[in-house]
């Protein structure tokens, strides 16, 4: 037995938390200005099926699992801030390589391997490491159970529906940004929105590391 009625607010809810802007949509963004969508392609499946992976296991019980053990969260989230700033570092990196580049030959310096789009495992898990992510599997988990008896079920209709728009959301973010790809992916602009890419994962670093479990 599904109640419909539930349902369609979990639509509006996820539809509304899917598509407004946020650490995810910004980095596919940036990350289609600079690599293409074709290249980012890892980062919108990580980001698509790393979240709904986390909500199942909420729906199954990890609220209560964190709750007696808080230092859990404490640990994951140390190693995924340490983790985005490392990767912060090498989009600054990559940033310094090209503005130097440009300098010394007059020539626009094309990007180097420093700077790559996220893999599918680290698009993934970094939604385990997202403070965002986390209260949202879990807020969403916990409101949502009248949705069905049946907690497979349950289960089955909150992360499908999740899938099919964080899909649609990541992918209309990410071709915002391949739009310009071709403008903005040497020089000047390549030195910018490597800056913007690192600044985001800094930022968000900061975020996670800085909110209290």
């Amino acid at each position: 037995m599904i109640e419909w009625t539930m349902f369609g607010s979990l639509i509006g809810l996820v539809f509304v938390a899917s598509i407004t802007p946020g650490p995810n949509n910004f980095m596919l963004m940036s990350s289609g200005a600079l690599f293409g969508f074709k290249r980012s392609l890892p980062h919108i499946l990580g980001v698509t099926l790393g979240f709904p992976a986390l909500l199942i296991a909420t729906v199954y019980g990890l609220g209560a699992i964190i709750e007696r053990l808080p230092w859990l969260v404490t640990i994951v989230k140390t190693i995924g801030a340490a983790w985005l700033a490392w990767m912060a570092i090498k989009f600054f990196i990559e940033a310094k390589r090209i503005a130097l580049a440009k300098n010394n030959t007059g020539i626009s310096a094309k990007p180097t391997s420093r700077a790559r789009p996220f893999r599918f495992y680290e698009a993934a898990l970094f939604q385990w490491a997202n403070p965002k992510a986390v209260i949202m599997a879990l807020t969403t988990s916990g409101a949502f159970v009248p949705l069905s008896p049946n907690i497979h079920m349950r289960a089955l209709l909150i992360t499908s529906v999740f899938i099919v728009f964080a899909l649609l959301a990541t992918s209309v973010w990410t071709l915002a940004g391949s739009t310009l790809n071709r403008a903005m992916s040497q020089g000047r602009s390549a030195v910018v929105l490597n800056i913007v890419m690192g600044v985001l994962l800094l930022g968000t670093a900061a975020v996670i590391f800085m909110t209290p479990t």
